[in-house]
C-alpha cells in the first residue's frame, strides 16, 4: 500500500458531499464541493441484443434518457449523472456500446444547453474476460474487445469511467461457497489486487489519452456484493459476509492507488473507506420504497456513523431518520 496517513484526518471533516479533491466534470458539474447529486442507473426491459433487435435497443435508450431528463428538470435537481452499465453483448461489441455513450451525452447537452442542467454521463464497460475456464486477463481477444469499449466509449463522450472487474474471483468464488477463509483472502488481498494494479494503469492511461474522462473507481460487487447476496439467502453465514465485505476494500483501493479519482460506483460499499484514505467521492445506493426495510436501516446506520455521528447531517435528515424511525418514502437519496 502507498498509503501511510489519512488525507481527510479528523472525523469532523468526514461529510457526505465534501472532499478535499472535488472532481470537475461533464457540463459544470463539480462533484465533491458542497453538493450531493443523484446519479442514476438504468438497464433495459427483457430483450435480446443482436444485429436484427439493434435499433429497438436504441430506441429505448433514447427514451430512457429523455425521460429521466425531462424529471430531473422538473424536480429543479442541481445537478445529475447518468450512469450507462454497458451490458455483455455491448461491450463484447465495442462500436455499439460507443454508439449508446454518444445517444446519452447528446440528451445531457441539450438538457444542459436549454435547462442550465449540471450534469455528466458515467459509463461502466463489463468486465468479460471471465468467459474462459481459467480467465486471461491480461491478453487475448476478451481483453482487446474490453479495451477497444473503453477507448471507443471515451472517445464518444463517456466523463467518468469506471468497471466491475474480475480479478481473483476464479478463487475467491469456489473459497465463499466452501467457507475456506484462506482462498478468500488470498483472492481479495493477493490475486485480486494484482490485477486491479494492472488494470487501472491501463484505465487510467487510456482517459489521459483521451483527454476528457476521469477514471472514476472499482467495486467489489462481484466479491462481496456476491456473498451479501448469499447469507441473505442463508446460504452462508453473515459473519463471514461482513468479513468478505470489508476486506473487499483492499482490492479496491488499488484503483485510487494507480490514479483513480472517484466517485466511486453505487455498488462499491467499500467506498466509505476510500475517502478518509484517498478523499475520494463516493456513492450509496438509493433503493426504491420496496426495496427490504432490513438492508435499508443497516445501511442508514452505516451512513449515520460515517456523518451524521460527527457534524450535522447534510443530506436532508438522514440521520433523523434513524431517531425517528420515518417511512422509507421520506428518506432522502444519496448517491454521491
Amino acid at each position: 500500500m502507498v498509503f501511510s496517513t489519512l488525507a481527510i484526518p479528523k472525523p469532523s471533516e468526514l461529510v457526505f458531499g465534501f472532499s478535499p479533491k472535488p472532481v470537475r466534470c461533464g457540463f459544470d458539474l463539480e462533484i465533491g464541493a458542497g453538493t450531493v447529486f443523484p446519479e442514476v442507473n438504468f438497464t433495459l426491459p427483457a430483450i435480446g441484443i443482436s444485429g436484427e433487435s439493434w435499433q429497438a435497443v436504441v430506441n429505448h435508450y433514447e427514451e430512457i434518457a429523455s425521460h429521466i431528463l425531462k424529471r430531473v428538470v422538473a424536480l429543479k435537481v442541481p445537478g445529475v449523472v447518468l450512469e450507462f452499465e454497458l451490458l455483455p453483448a455491448m461491450t463484447e461489441t465495442p462500436e455499439w456500446g460507443a454508439e449508446l455513450t454518444a445517444l446519452l451525452r447528446r440528451h445531457l447537452k441539450d438538457a444542459h444547453e436549454k435547462h442550465g442542467l449540471k450534469c455528466a454521463l458515467r459509463v461502466t464497460p463489463t468486465d468479460i474476460r471471465d468467459q474462459g475456464k481459467l480467465p486471461a486477463l491480461r491478453s487475448g481477444a476478451a481483453w482487446d474487445r474490453l479495451k477497444r469499449s473503453f477507448e471507443l466509449c471515451i472517445e464518444a463522450g463517456a466523463d467518468i469511467v469506471s468497471i466491475e472487474s474480475v480479478g481473483g474471483k476464479e478463487v475467491h468464488d469456489p473459497g465463499l461457497m466452501y467457507g475456506d477463509v484462506r482462498s478468500i483472502a488470498f483472492a481479495l488481498g493477493v490475486l485480486a489486487p494484482r490485477d486491479m494494479s494492472w488494470l487501472w494503469s491501463e484505465i487510467v492511461g487510456m482517459c489521459k489519452a483521451g483527454g476528457r474522462a476521469a477514471p472514476g473507481g472499482d467495486t467489489a460487487c462481484g466479491f462481496a456484493n456476491t456473498a451479501m447476496r448469499l447469507a441473505h439467502q442463508k446460504m452462508l453465514p453473515e459473519t463471514l459476509a461482513a468479513v468478505v465485505r470489508a476486506v473487499s476494500a483492499v482490492r479496491s483501493l488499488v484503483a485510487f492507488e494507480q490514479g483513480a479519482v472517484g466517485p466511486s460506483k453505487d455498488c462499491a460499499y467499500e467506498g466509505p473507506l476510500s475517502k478518509p484514505l484517498r478523499a475520494v467521492q463516493f456513492r450509496w445506493r438509493a433503493r426504491r420504497r420496496r426495496a427490504r426495510i432490513s438492508a435499508r436501516w443497516a445501511t442508514l446506520r452505516r451512513r449515520c456513523a460515517i456523518c451524521g455521528a460527527t457534524r450535522a447531517c447534510r443530506t436532508s435528515g438522514c440521520c433523523l431518520a434513524m431517531r425517528r424511525r420515518r417511512s422509507p418514502k421520506s428518506w432522502p437519496m444519496i448517491a454521491v
